[in-house]
């Protein structure tokens, strides 16, 4: 009886050790797909903060160039051709960013519940879904005025094709169709102040997102330091 009892106990407490080397296995994989995921997700925020940075600059020249435009009608100052591209980049709305999102579909695709850190989770899920998104959303709805826009500065104004290059096709400078006659527009003066206090919003908007992504960056990258064996 007492070997018989002494068996059990052996076998017992053997199969409790491959359940606990079991278990500490399968906590070990998970750290290593925590791992790879949060890497994948640096990835996507440090494109995200590029992009962002990259995208605030564009804005800050356009917003020179608008400057420019509306002083000069303002103020009548005579026509130069050195306006061209100021005509161009005035009516850009700045509407076409781009962000990464594949770090965060492959954390959705594994579940949220990989990342142990609560606080971690539930940073990276507000600017995925609410951060960016409320940024995304308004750049949309700002996009959808610029069909119109189009429609007239096409009217008013014609492209130094002459000037086209093809590594960069959106820059073409614009040049008036009729200065005087663009002086006295009753339209296309408000439409320049209008789509540069757009920009300026979404300008508001960016610097959150920046400031966000940045954070969220640092606090994966102590989570990463945090998980290395």
């Amino acid at each position: 009886m007492r070997y018989a009892i002494g068996e059990i106990v052996l076998v017992v407490i053997g199969i409790l050790i491959a359940l606990q080397i079991n278990k500490w296995n399968e906590f070990r994989k998970e750290r290593k797909q925590e791992q790879k995921v949060l890497t994948e997700l640096i990835t996507s925020l440090e494109h995200n903060y590029s992009r962002m940075i990259s995208d605030s600059i564009n804005r800050s020249n356009w917003n020179r160039s608008s400057d420019i435009v509306i002083h000069s009608l303002e103020q009548g100052i005579a026509y130069s051709d050195t306006m061209n591209t100021h005509f161009q980049d005035a009516r850009k709305p700045g509407t076409n960013l781009s962000l990464s999102y594949a770090g965060y579909e492959s954390l959705k695709n594994v579940g949220y519940n990989i990342i142990t850190s609560d606080t971690l989770r539930k940073n990276i899920v507000e600017l995925f879904e609410l951060t960016y998104k409320t940024l995304l959303e308004e750049m949309e709805y700002f996009e959808s005025f610029q069909p119109d826009r189009q429609f007239y500065i096409d009217k008013l104004f014609s492209y130094e094709i002459d000037k086209f290059n093809p590594n960069d096709p959106f820059n073409v400078p614009l040049y008036p169709n009729n200065y005087p006659a663009l002086l006295q527009d009753s339209i296309y003066l408000p439409m320049i102040k209008s789509v540069t206090v757009q920009r300026n919003i979404i300008a508001v908007l960016l610097y959150e997102n920046i400031k966000e992504t940045q954070r969220l960056i640092s606090l994966i990258k102590n989570e990463l330091k945090k998980l290395k064996p």
